[in-house]
């Protein structure tokens, strides 16, 4: 048992690793993460053989709700190509429901201090990365910081550029909430990056994450008071002799608050010009939807205009207009209840808190196909119905 044991945990920590690697394909580093298979794809096959060293166990039943899902946007999907062009993010649903049952079925080996703490060991692992990482754009830092314009061009392990590298690493450091010094150590990591990135989106949500530990069991109620103290003297300190506007001038990533939807934050500009066509997509596809991967073909059929975007920047825009009023219910049945399961957990999961703060960073990112998070989501419905089993 403890060979099949250890087996499971090197394809579990590597196989989260190269999830996590997703500018790494087969072909080596590239930076269109989206045309070329993935080494983190072709890893996930090791998974076979990792089944079938159990194969004496019977598979575990998925719950209905996320079946329920996945079925019904691959049906509604294929329906809807008949009508609309195909598109392969298909293949990359149908890819993040596979790392959903690799956590389902793994989960079940380990207790969930096992299985949190074989994650941590890789999401050190992807700290040392990105850190490492930027000591080779430190030239580029100073330049950005010098004459600062949106976001400074440096490479990044995750596809989507540099506010998704800071979304995942903040939502990575809700795994060391039941680890109090590295968990600060990585939340201060996280605030950096995404200050020198000038990502407000990842310092949102860093931020989501140190409110939702505040909230979390597992904090005590002296860690709490301390960190009441904190927050109130740094308030005043802020008040009474901090010059706000002068600071936000200072420093880019702030100043990018001060213009949050004014007529000089690109980033907001674009998504409204995306927008305000979306009611008019959406009546004409009769609330059906076009199918995966086609929201941005819906709003650039009705529009008549060709935008630099590969999706709507709202995950919630995004499945409805795809999938429609009813992929759109399969969906939120899914946030229900796994929102509620993390409430019933007292966020005493670290899993917990990463994927309520990705539901709320779905606002404004994402596009659903994300095979880190449904990795999580297997995880944890999987040690949460343990809890079930044994208490009952």
């Amino acid at each position: 048992m403890r060979l099949t044991i250890n087996y499971f945990s090197l394809f579990l920590v590597l196989f989260f690793l190269f999830l996590n690697l997703q500018t790494l394909a087969l072909t080596g580093w590239i930076m269109n993460e989206e045309s070329s298979i993935k080494f983190y794809h072709f890893f996930s096959l090791f998974f076979v053989p990792c089944v079938l060293i159990r194969f004496r166990y019977s598979l575990p039943k998925i719950p209905p709700f996320v079946l329920e899902y996945f079925v019904g946007i691959s049906i509604i999907s294929l329906l809807l190509f008949i009508v609309y062009p195909f598109n392969r993010i298909l293949i990359n649903h149908l890819f993040a429901f596979y790392a959903f049952y690799i956590g389902y079925y793994i989960t079940g080996i380990y207790s969930p201090e096992q299985l949190i703490g074989l994650l941590q060991k890789a999401a050190v692992v992807i700290f040392v990365i990105i850190t490492g990482k930027l000591l080779f754009h430190i030239p580029e830092i100073i330049r950005f910081m010098k004459a600062p314009d949106g976001h400074p061009d440096i490479y990044t392990i995750f596809g989507g550029g540099v506010n998704l590298e800071a979304t995942w690493i903040g939502l990575h450091t809700a795994l060391f909430i039941n680890r109090k010094k590295l968990f600060y150590f990585f939340l201060l990591t996280t605030l950096i990056i995404s200050v020198l990135y000038a990502s407000r989106v990842g310092i949102v949500i860093a931020l989501l994450v140190a409110g939702f530990k505040f909230l979390s069991s597992a904090t005590s109620k002296k860690e709490r008071r301390a960190i009441i103290a904190l927050a109130l003297l740094a308030v005043f300190c802020f008040v009474i002799f901090i010059d706000f506007e002068n600071l936000a001038n200072n420093v880019y990533a702030l100043r990018r608050f001060v213009e949050f939807g004014g007529s000089t934050d690109k980033g907001m500009e674009g998504r409204f010009a995306m927008w305000r066509y979306y009611a008019t997509a959406l009546w004409e596809s009769y609330f059906l939807g076009y199918g995966a991967g086609n929201g941005m073909y819906a709003i650039e059929a009705v529009s008549g205009k060709d935008y630099p975007e590969d999706n709507l920047h709202n995950l919630y825009l995004q499945i409805l207009i795809e999938f429609g009023f009813i992929g759109f219910l399969l969906y939120m049945l899914v946030v229900y209840n796994l929102s509620i399961k993390a409430f019933k957990s007292r966020l005493s999961n670290p899993i917990a808190i990463v994927i309520l703060v990705y539901f709320i960073a779905s606002l404004i990112q994402f596009r659903g196909t994300d095979a880190i998070i449904w990795l999580y989501i297997g995880m944890f419905i999987r040690i949460e119905s343990k809890k079930i089993a044994l208490n009952e």
